[in-house]
C-alpha cells in the first residue's frame, strides 16, 4: 500500500468538494481479463477501509482488488494498493484518475478477474487506468457541501413569512420540504457555512412565538450544492 503526500484529522465542514454525483459499477474486458472499477463515497478513513474490505464479498472469485482514495477538502489524505499486482501497475494508475478528475472523499476499487494471459506492467498500468476512467465518467460528478437537518413547525398565521424569509436567505421550493396538518411543519437542509447567517434570524422569530420549533440536526451530511 502507498502513502501519498496529505494527512486529514477532520474535514473541514464550511468548504465544498468535488465528488461522485452517484456511485457506480462500470466493466470492460482486456484479454480475456474483467476489469471492474467501482467508484464509492468515502468520508473518512474508516469507512473507506470498510467498503475496500467488503469487496472480496462481493466478487468472491476475484484475483485482486486494487484501490484508491482521496479524502478531505484542502488538507487531502491520499493512499493507494495494488493489491497483489506488480508495484506501481494498479493503485498509481487508479489514484491518478482520481487526481485527474479532481474528486475528493472518494473511494475507487478495481476488482480483476486474471483471463489467463499477462498483459506485463504498461498493460495493467493502461487496463487499471481506463477501468478507473470509465468508473468515474459513469458516475459523474458534482460539487458538495456539507449541511446540517433543520426542522421547523409554525402556524398557518405566520407560514407565508417564513417561506418568504427562507426564500430570501436562497432556499427556493425546490429544496423546501412543507407538511400542511395542524401546524405548518417544515423541513430542509442548510449548508454549514450559510447556519450563522440565518440562526439568529430564526431565533428571534422563535423568541416572539413565530415558530413552535426550531431544530437544527447533530451531525454535518454531505448533500449537493446549489448555486445562490
Amino acid at each position: 500500500m502507498e502513502k501519498a503526500e496529505g494527512n486529514v484529522a477532520e474535514i473541514d465542514r464550511n468548504v465544498t468538494f468535488i465528488a461522485p454525483a452517484k456511485e457506480t459499477d462500470v466493466e470492460i474486458t482486456v484479454k480475456r481479463s474483467r476489469f471492474i472499477g467501482s467508484v464509492r463515497i468515502a468520508l473518512d478513513p474508516d469507512a473507506a477501509s470498510e467498503k475496500i474490505k467488503k469487496f472480496p464479498e462481493i466478487f468472491p472469485k476475484a484475483n485482486h482488488h486494487c484501490w484508491a482514495y482521496r479524502i478531505g477538502s484542502e488538507n487531502i489524505l491520499e493512499h493507494c494498493s495494488d493489491a497483489g499486482e506488480p508495484a506501481g501497475t494498479a493503485g498509481r494508475p487508479i489514484l491518478g484518475m482520481l487526481k485527474r478528475y479532481s474528486l475528493q472523499n472518494t473511494l475507487l476499487v478495481v476488482t480483476r478477474y486474471f483471463g489467463g494471459i499477462k498483459l506485463g506492467v504498461r498493460g495493467l498500468i493502461e487496463a487499471y487506468g481506463e477501468a478507473a476512467e470509465l468508473a468515474i465518467k459513469e458516475a459523474g460528478s458534482v460539487e458538495m457541501e456539507f449541511s446540517l437537518s433543520l426542522g421547523l413547525s409554525c402556524s398557518y398565521e405566520h407560514s407565508k413569512t417564513l417561506i418568504s424569509s427562507l426564500k430570501k436567505w436562497g432556499f427556493g421550493e425546490d429544496r423546501i420540504t412543507a407538511v400542511y396538518g395542524e401546524n405548518v411543519e417544515i423541513s430542509l437542509y442548510v449548508p454549514c457555512s450559510s447556519k450563522p447567517d440565518i440562526a439568529t434570524s430564526l431565533e428571534e422569530m422563535y423568541s416572539r412565538g413565530m415558530l413552535q420549533k426550531l431544530e437544527w440536526g447533530s451531525s454535518a451530511v454531505p448533500t449537493r450544492r446549489y448555486k445562490q
